[in-house]
């Protein structure tokens, strides 16, 4: 049962908080909306630039982009998100060597985030779509690591044998909030699903890495994350990105509470004790330095063994 109370809809306005002025990425976007201008993107877009992610400047001075694939026409309506939600587009058969051509205009590119708005007109939401890309940039630049960052796909097995075949090399599902508060924050899923979802790629594909990504600020309790990041270890999850959510100029979703840098520094130090390789920063978002995840490799092996849960 959810608690009505716990509404952030209900929130008299009053009571929210103003943007404050540190929350910012001082590194400049200018580079990012140059090298944007320039890239022959032939009808894609990047998530950087539909989210309007605050660091999409710093990113791809790191030399690592988000795509969006299968369009940016979103079927949901997540209170949250800034995709566009309208009548989606066919798939694109040219989107392989579409993407091939990006990721070969921004060589050295060394790490691509790979994402598409939710497709329920799709029969498996796009997940073949996916396969084909990844495949296909996997076959010309063995040298660039890929991270599928997808949606729901509505659950449906036969779509998560399509990613799994695909062999990425990180997979991301962001869960995006604790269970107490998705009836708000995600109304067209649900957090037993997200759970599932994630049990049933630890089952079939047990060396797929496994990653999630979670906002704050939503009115969530510091008992409730901690809960939420056991029960993501539990379910094959190893690394974890936690950020402030930051509302759209034109979503209804309000910030309940700007998160202290204490509160992130207490939840870096209960991930390591669950064993969990975590991103947590008021900028944070679930591909944020996506490449960090890979470095270190030793220290995050030793991390993830030595866990209670494990």
């Amino acid at each position: 049962m959810f608690d009505e109370s716990r509404n952030p809809f209900t929130v008299p306005k009053e009571k929210l908080p103003r943007l404050p002025k540190w929350l910012r990425n001082s590194i400049p976007k200018f580079k990012f909306d140059e090298l944007i201008e320039k890239m022959p993107l032939n009808g894609m877009t990047t998530v950087c630039k539909e989210a309007m992610c605050p660091n999409r400047g710093e990113c791809i001075s790191r030399g690592i982009v988000t795509v969006m694939i299968l369009g940016s026409e979103c079927t949901r309506a997540c209170t949250f998100c800034a995709v566009d939600r309208n009548e989606p587009l066919p798939v694109d058969p040219n989107e392989p060597q579409k993407m091939l051509d990006m990721v070969n205009y921004m060589d050295p590119l060394k790490y691509v985030v790979i994402t598409a708005p939710t497709r329920d007109d799709l029969f498996d939401g796009g997940a073949s779509q996916f396969r084909k890309v990844t495949e296909h940039i996997k076959v010309h630049r063995p040298d660039v690591k890929l991270e599928l960052l997808i949606p729901d796909f509505q659950n449906q097995d036969f779509a998560f044998d399509e990613i799994i075949a695909a062999k990425p090399d990180m997979l991301c599902f962001d869960i995006q909030t604790v269970k107490e508060l998705y009836k708000w924050v995600r109304p067209g899923f649900s957090y037993a699903k997200a759970l599932n979802l994630f049990s049933y790629f630890k089952e079939k594909a047990p060396d797929l890495n496994l990653k999630s990504g979670i906002m704050l600020g939503l009115g969530e309790r510091k008992e409730e994350i901690i809960n939420l990041m056991k029960e993501l270890y539990y379910h094959g999850v190893r690394y974890v990105t936690l950020g402030q959510y930051l509302k759209p100029p034109e979503m209804k979703l309000p910030v309940i509470e700007y998160v202290s840098e204490d509160t992130y520094e207490y939840y870096r130090k209960q991930a390591q004790k669950i064993g969990l390789w975590i991103q947590a920063s008021p900028l944070t978002r679930s591909s944020y330095l996506a490449d960090q995840f890979f470095e270190n490799s030793e220290e995050k092996e030793a991390l993830i063994n030595a866990s209670p849960y494990a």
